[in-house]
């Protein structure tokens, strides 16, 4: 059975969009209730609810799970393939957007909207994927689950939650990355540093005194916005940003003053692609006199953490050829002088062979202890397996794209919650990567692209040929 995917995909493309819409404009950016209803917040709920509609609607088998996760299942046998998506957001600042990023718009001819490009969008071309096969009176020889969760972005409690009770799928895929394919994925690992106040001495006298710094909105952001409240002399502050040809911030003083770094965003797992304004900000409050605890803090943000995404300065570099480098986001900072807390939240992507751990625990530094809450561990599967070469086969039709290879990234995606899981699409190579940024888009061509890939890889793995 010959089927055009991308002419069958033009039939759908209005009704596509229209759902899309509707789950785009759900603020589902995670909000711990802790209520059994609302386990992450309201919007994470509904964004839940209104995919596992979608399902309800179109006559498949849906089940909600612990309201944090669900399915939709589409398909027959004994085998289960799974995609897995997710429709949590991280947060939007309205200011830094042209548009609302909870009400999306099509502006020539890309989608902006938050979670469009991760992970709404992709997940919703996987759905239309297989609503298209099923419609299409394909023969399954599996069942394909289209699994969403509402935790992605924070800790994948939802899917931990799912697989509690739910089947595990033999293999499959997440829409939730890079083409042409994502075939292993460096060890994760969350930690902090902080810092050890000291009492301050009544002779000491320093010309600023830190009364707070703040800056991050998670730690897999690399933060594009630094605050600091201090007091002192602003006319010698102001004198000392000219002398130091500092650029994009603001100043204001009402009770004290208040200093503001821009930088640029990134995501976590490339660290390298941002401008961390924390660290920057930390950098020149360096050349001030300052009291003595928030010295402490900015000399090692400043001294170790600065223009390093790859660990050099605490001596936590990594590399092979296998997985590459180990990177470092420092995501989320706070420092407040009157309740003597100050702490730096650390995101590390690095390979399967390199005890992190262990480097952490050797740490010795003078004035900050080092909390390692969370690790996971690399995920892998054989470049040369079967699921890994169709996939990347379709994927070469539809793009004659040869030049691009399958790789490993140092992003987690639900890939690694499936024994034999990859991360396929939806960003294409030559488009830019506004994950986790301000107007973040998606071409509608990429879009539907995408629905016509997925179609013909799960008709490839899922249906029987004659």
């Amino acid at each position: 059975m010959e089927i055009n995917f991308k002419d069958e995909v033009k039939k759908y493309e209005e009704d596509l969009i229209s759902d899309l819409f509707e789950l785009l404009k759900i603020n589902s950016y995670l909000k711990e209730e802790k209520s059994k209803e609302y386990p992450f917040g309201i919007g994470p709920r509904k964004a839940l609810d209104k995919i596992l509609s979608f399902g309800k609607r179109d006559g498949y088998k849906v089940k909600n799970v612990g309201n944090v996760s669900g399915h939709i299942e589409i398909g027959e046998g004994d085998e289960l393939f799974g995609i897995l998506g997710h429709v949590d957001v991280v947060p939007a600042n309205p200011d830094e957007w042209e548009s609302d990023p909870f009400n999306p718009e099509v502006r020539d001819g890309k989608i902006f909207a938050r979670g469009v490009l991760d992970d709404k969008g992709p997940t919703m071309a996987a759905y239309y994927a297989i609503k298209i096969l099923d419609n299409l009176n394909v023969k399954w020889n599996k069942r394909v689950r289209l699994i969403v969760g509402t935790d992605e972005e924070v800790g994948f409690r939802c899917v931990k939650r799912y697989f509690e009770t739910e089947e595990i799928p033999e293999e499959g895929f997440t829409p939730d990355a890079l083409y042409p394919l994502i075939y292993g994925e460096k060890a994760q690992c969350n930690f902090r540093y902080i810092l050890k106040f000291e009492e301050e001495s009544k002779n000491e006298e320093n010309e600023y005194k830190i009364l707070s710094f703040e800056s991050g909105l998670a730690k897999n952001i690399v933060p594009d916005k630094a605050v600091v409240k201090l007091e002192g002399n602003i006319d010698n502050l102001k004198n000392k940003l000219k002398e130091c040809a500092i650029e994009n911030y603001e100043l204001s003083k009402k009770d004290f003053i208040i200093l503001k770094f821009s930088g640029q965003a990134a995501h976590g797992s490339t660290p390298e692609l941002g401008m961390n304004a924390a660290t920057k900000l930390a950098k020149f409050l360096c050349t001030l006199s300052l009291d003595k605890n928030a010295k402490n803090y900015m000399k090692f943000i400043a001294s170790r953490l600065d223009s390093d995404p790859f660990g050099n300065n605490l001596e936590l570099n990594y590399e092979d050829n296998e997985m590459g480098r180990a990177t470092y986001n420092y995501g989320i900072f706070y420092y407040n002088s009157k309740e003597r807390k100050a702490i730096i939240e650390a995101d590390s992507r690095f390979p399967a062979k390199f005890n992190l751990i262990e480097k952490l625990k050797k740490l010795n530094l003078k004035n900050f202890n080092v909390d390692v809450y969370s690790n996971k561990s690399a995920h892998y599967v054989p470049k040369e397996d079967d699921l890994v070469q169709t996939l990347l086969s379709v994927y070469r039709k539809y793009t004659n794209d040869y030049k691009n290879d399958a790789m490993v990234i140092g992003g987690g995606t639900y890939a690694r919650c499936m024994k034999k899981g990859v991360a396929f699409g939806a960003l294409l190579p030559d488009r830019e990567d506004t994950m986790h940024q301000a107007n973040e888009h998606m071409y509608i061509e990429d879009l539907l692209l995408s629905v016509a890939i997925y179609a013909e890889s799960i008709y490839k793995i899922c249906c029987k040929k004659n």
